[in-house]
């Protein structure tokens, strides 16, 4: 049977191709794997929120904030123009802050995909670390974590969909597929 995504197929035949413990052995490897995706959850959502600041940064001349999980009451930590605020709760979720309304469809574009563009370049690194066989398993579990932390982030953000209401977006923020197809489908630039 076949999965109507190439991403999840080529996650699948990945992970399933490895070579990782069996049997009773592979128990407490299994629940390292799921703690490291919970762990790595933040880093995951601040690499594909990186990857909309960088952008931003470049295309226009305001600060940009970026703000994981639930960190709005919190103050930002300022590095140049670049300011962060960091909660682990609901640290799946990520937001990037920039003027939106003086950008032209080209750079809006551009900064709506740096966001799966980082989170695929994360999973390649995933892929590279789970497919090595010369490493211990610790390294490869650790790997495949980051694999599919970053995977779970970029599905979740490439998929045009309305995304769960927050308390700063109570109608739900859109994806970033679907906020680009938003974007193109503009008729003003």
């Amino acid at each position: 049977m076949r999965s109507a995504s190439p991403f999840l197929n080529t996650m699948t035949t990945i992970l399933s191709s490895v070579e990782f413990p069996a049997g009773a052995e592979a128990l407490p490897w299994l629940a390292a794997l799921w703690f490291g995706v919970w762990v790595l959850r933040p880093i995951a959502s601040f690499i594909h929120e990186l990857g909309h600041a960088l952008p931003a940064l470049a295309f226009t001349k305001a600060e940009v904030e970026v703000r994981i999980g639930e960190s709005f009451a919190k103050p930002l930590t300022n590095a140049g123009r670049l300011g962060f605020a960091w909660s682990f709760r609901s640290s799946f979720t990520g937001f990037t802050g920039y003027p939106r309304e003086t950008l032209s469809k080209a750079a809006l574009s551009g900064i709506i995909l740096g966001g799966p563009i980082a989170s695929g370049v994360a999973c390649g690194f995933g892929v590279l670390g789970t497919l090595s066989t010369k490493d211990p398993v610790w390294w490869r579990i650790s790997a495949a974590a980051f694999l599919c932390a970053n995977g779970i982030v970029f599905l979740r953000s490439a998929i045009p969909v309305t995304l769960q209401p927050t308390e700063q977006f109570p109608d739900g923020p859109p994806s970033d597929g679907l906020d680009l197809w938003k974007t193109l489908r503009r008729t003003t630039d």
